[in-house]
């Protein structure tokens, strides 16, 4: 009798970048075709500000405003010439505007120092003939601007959407994507910055169907011979998702001052997961890093780290005995000092979201092998499954240290300041119980140099190579991210950075099975009765050798020398 088996058909994996490496080869090869003068395109500048200026200008009565003072607060590159325009526009009528500060208006040079970004994926699914991607990025910076000895800091996020033709994938497919941050860049002109991230992401899909596998036979119970396997798989259960806010206060310790965080970072660990079937707990922490201006300039930027406990429970259809995997993030991470009569406190805020995956252990007997020692001969039609066998996750931490050397015409380095990192695994090799990866860090190094209270910044990509103490597979998926970098000792022409890699795998375990879906039956040539010797081949099992002769395993007898003696009655 026929019954049903989930089993993996086919998998699909993406390793993708956002397609600016390829433009990069592209460039440095230049080897361009040549160009087809019919086919060249043309464009033609077209500027809508005075339109817009009319449309911005549409909202208000210009008639009915006060003297007044605008600050304007933008966050992009556009909003400066816009300032200006407005301006000109706003004296041109008349407007009792006594003074405007903006992007238009400060025109002090920014030299930006550094760059850090946080991705996430709210959502990734298979569409028919491709996969839509959606996700949030949001930006640290740390940048000079007038006051050059001072560091400033800036916080923005921007949404990301991102489309992928795949003419093989359905819509009902199962999606495993990750996604990191592999590069950051900052530039700045004219008073505004503008700050780029470069995503690595990691796509799998997986086609899933039913199918109708031989899990007994019937017949002439005297000469019906069957073998039967116990095949253990892994159902994959419905995902779970939910969010939680988190907040506590610390006190200020007596070094810093309130009001000098530039910024905060956060790293969610999970704990323990309780509960079962509809219902899970989840608790764990988050590991607040929080940067500090120093309180005398010219010390290095000072990092404390605080922890923040989270609970939280998700509604989930995975029933009890699933094998579940829970992977939290710290999706939005905010910190700002406080004093009143009485207290100097720092207020750490942190939006957790915690992921739940998981299988179900199943296990079915299914029919291997049979054939009939009389009769029509029994032909078992086969097929080779991929079986999801099971699914297991880590994460482990290592430290590196990565020696940076400054550049032969960069100034000497003074005081170290600050060091910050990303890392992207390039190669990820299981050896045994440990997971050998090679990736690239890119590194800033914030320092002072010598005789110098202005802070200036080394970035460089320095290739490392880890060991891993976790035993994977060849197809696991591997993400990486540095979850702290400090300083080491310097000298004025090179200097240490200590980073803490956090890896995090998810192991898809997927076994070939030989499955019976149909038999066949044919006639056999008639067989004379009487006893048989035989000897077999290398290797045979003694299954095979009873079939093949057409008689019951258990009228097989040893006859010396590795022979086998049968009667067939």
């Amino acid at each position: 009798m026929p019954n049903l088996l989930e089993v993996q058909k086919t998998s699909y994996q993406w390793f993708l970048d956002t397609g600016l490496r390829d433009v990069q080869r592209l460039a440095e090869a230049n080897d361009f075709p040549p160009v087809n003068e019919a086919k060249r395109g043309s464009y033609k500048q077209i500027n809508l500000q005075k339109e817009y200026i009319d449309h911005l200008l549409g909202y208000i009565n210009v008639a009915n405003l006060k003297p007044l003072k605008l600050v304007i607060n933008s966050g992009n590159g556009a909003a400066g010439p816009v300032v200006d325009a407005l301006e000109a526009r706003f004296k041109a009528l008349n407007v009792p505007v006594c003074e405007l500060l903006g992007p238009g208006k400060q025109r002090d040079a920014v030299t930006v120092l550094s760059v850090q970004a946080q991705a996430y994926l709210e959502d990734a699914r298979a569409t028919a003939g491709g996969m839509t991607l959606r996700g949030h990025v949001s930006f640290q910076a740390l940048y000079t601007q007038g006051d050059l000895t001072r560091i400033r800091a800036m916080e923005t996020a921007c949404d990301f959407e991102h489309s992928i033709d795949a003419p093989e994938l359905q819509p009902d497919m199962r999606v495993n994507a990750s996604v990191a941050v592999q590069e950051t860049e900052g530039t700045a002109a004219s008073g505004r910055m503008t700050l780029r991230a470069l995503l690595d992401l990691q796509i799998e899909a997986f086609e899933t169907t039913r199918q109708a596998l031989v899990t007994d036979a019937a017949g002439d119970a005297d000469a019906l011979r069957t073998r039967m396997q116990r095949v253990a798989f892994c159902r994959t259960a419905p995902l779970g998702e939910e969010k939680t806010l988190v907040r506590e206060e610390f006190d200020l310790p007596a070094r810093l001052e309130v009001g000098d965080v530039l910024s905060a970072t956060g790293e969610a660990a999970v704990a323990e997961l309780t509960g079962g079937a509809g219902r899970i707990g989840v608790s764990g922490t988050v590991e607040v890093r929080v940067l500090h201006r120093p309180q005398e300039a010219g010390n290095p930027l000072v990092m404390p780290s605080h922890e923040l406990p989270f609970e939280l429970s998700i509604d989930t259809q995975i029933p009890d005995g699933a094998q579940i995997h829970a992977q939290a993030e710290a999706i939005d991470v905010m910190a700002d000092s406080m004093a009143d009569d009485k207290r100097r406190t720092l207020r750490v805020e942190a939006e957790v979201r915690v992921r739940l995956s998981g299988c179900v252990q199943e296990e079915k007997e299914l029919l291997e092998d049979l054939y009939s020692v009389s009769g029509d001969a029994l032909i078992p039609q086969k097929e080779r499954f991929d079986v999801h066998a099971f699914e297991e996750s880590s994460d482990v931490r290592e430290s590196i240290r990565l020696p940076i050397a400054l550049a032969k015409d960069a100034p000497p380095i003074g005081t170290v300041l600050a060091a910050f990192a990303q890392s992207t695994i390039t190669a990820a090799t299981p050896a045994g119980k440990r997971l050998d990866a090679e990736g690239v860090m890119a590194v800033t190094l914030i320092y002072l140099p010598m005789d110098s209270d202005i802070p200036m910044a080394i970035h460089t990509r320095e290739p490392f190579a880890m060991t891993f103490p976790i035993e994977t597979t060849e197809d696991a998926q591997v993400q990486a991210r540095v979850i702290e970098a400090t300083p080491g000792p310097a000298t004025s022409d090179r200097a240490e950075v200590r980073c803490v890699v956090g890896l995090y795998v998810i192991k898809h375990g997927v076994r070939p099975l030989d499955a019976v879906i149909d038999v066949a039956q044919q006639p056999a040539a008639r067989q004379e009765r009487g006893f048989v010797l035989v000897w077999p081949a290398k290797g045979e099992a003694r299954w095979e050798t009873a079939k093949r002769l057409r008689v019951a395993e258990e009228e097989l007898h040893p006859a010396g020398k590795g022979a086998m003696l049968a009667f067939r009655k």
